[in-house]
């Protein structure tokens, strides 16, 4: 059943193909001068962001758009400044462009350029932002100050009244990873395709999107061994990687024709990142784990694994790619609930004190 959303100007028109389907076709305008954006079998959802951008980019083709900073979105969507970016990136970026209660051009599109030369345009966003909230809310003007920078970079508004937004969310994900019984259960529990996820997660530190691409190409042999040799998408950075004993097993217990290492129940890869955190949570939930744990939780597991390995703190927080306070944060929690973590140090500090006589 298809949604129907609140666009002004969209002619739908339904055509009988010579096999009897029934395909209907979207168009701005009527007659001639009718321009189709979108039809039944394009995979583009109606409603979503990638439906409203197809409108706005024909609606805005008659240059309706012109003066207006709908032209902005308009423009930077064509630019090498947009197509550069990684997949993920786009699609957030169009949902904060057009997403149809709070988007960027729901509020801002029909506005003048020039509104945005006018200091009193930062209240303005900042009330939106606020309305918002939340990490959505940090994300929609985070978009927003990167239209805005393209523009001023163009000379298409003068000046950035945007700049040095503090956010509002504070995540407080550095409190949460996998208990060494959660890990037993899910193992014990899971199907081993979806174990897999969590095995690897655990044995790299990597995210969901790079494990999404972790294949066999990025397994490098060393005189010692073998490491994990990968581009990380968020931060663009060469992680390498040791392959530990657990994670060694994983590589040589997968078949020699299977080109990536993490795979659905069909043997294909995943489609996109959210999947591989989709099946773990659905998992989760099934052998009754703590709701709060999420695939990107494995990361900060995998810190303390570092830590049980005699790793220091700027090792560990080279590794994650993350500041020295963060990975301090993630360390000091998993101490004060790893009863394992605190028997040792009170160990190596009775050991400490007993040299000392």
């Amino acid at each position: 059943m298809m949604t129907r959303v609140n666009l002004k100007g969209i002619n739908r028109v339904r055509k009988k193909l010579a096999d009897g389907t029934v395909r209907e076709h979207h168009y701005v305008g009527r007659g001639k001068g009718a321009v189709k954006f979108w039809d039944s079998a394009s995979e583009i959802k109606i409603g979503s962001p990638e439906y409203v951008a197809a409108f706005s980019r024909v609606e805005s083709s008659g240059s309706p758009a012109q003066g207006k900073f709908r032209s902005l979105i308009l423009r930077f969507l064509d630019s090498q400044d947009f197509s550069g970016l990684a997949p993920r990136t786009q699609s957030d970026m169009r949902k904060s462009f057009y997403h149809p209660e709070n988007g960027i051009d729901k509020k801002f599109g029909d506005a003048p350029l020039a509104a945005f030369d006018d200091p009193r345009i930062r209240r303005q966003a900042l009330d939106w932002r606020d309305k918002i909230g939340g990490k959505v809310g940090d994300d929609r003007i985070r978009h927003l100050q990167r239209l805005v920078a393209f523009a001023v970079d163009r000379t298409m508004i003068r000046q950035h009244h945007l700049t040095q937004i503090k956010s509002i969310y504070k995540s407080q994900r550095a409190e949460i990873f996998w208990l060494a019984d959660e890990v037993e259960k899910f193992k014990a529990g899971a199907p081993a395709h979806v174990w897999r996820i969590l095995a690897i997660a655990l044995e790299t530190g990597l995210r969901p999107g790079d494990l999404a691409q972790l294949s066999r190409e990025h397994i490098h042999r060393t005189p010692h061994g073998q490491r994990i040799v990968i581009w990380t998408q968020k931060r663009k950075r060469l992680a390498s990687i040791p392959v530990t004993e657990a994670m060694a097993e994983i590589i040589a217990a997968t078949p020699a024709d299977q080109r990536s290492l993490i795979v659905n129940k069909s043997g294909r890869p995943y489609q996109h990142e959210n999947y591989l955190g989709d099946a773990v949570a659905e998992w989760r939930d099934k052998l009754k784990i703590r709701k709060e744990l999420r695939l990107y939780d494995a990361r900060g597991t995998a810190a303390t694994r570092l830590l049980d390995a005699g790793a220091e703190l700027k090792e560990i927080a080279t590794h994650m790619g993350w500041s020295i306070k963060h990975a301090a944060e993630v360390i000091e929690r998993y101490v004060a609930l790893s009863p394992a973590m605190s028997d040792g140090l009170a160990a190596k500090l009775y050991l400490a004190n007993a040299q000392r006589k």
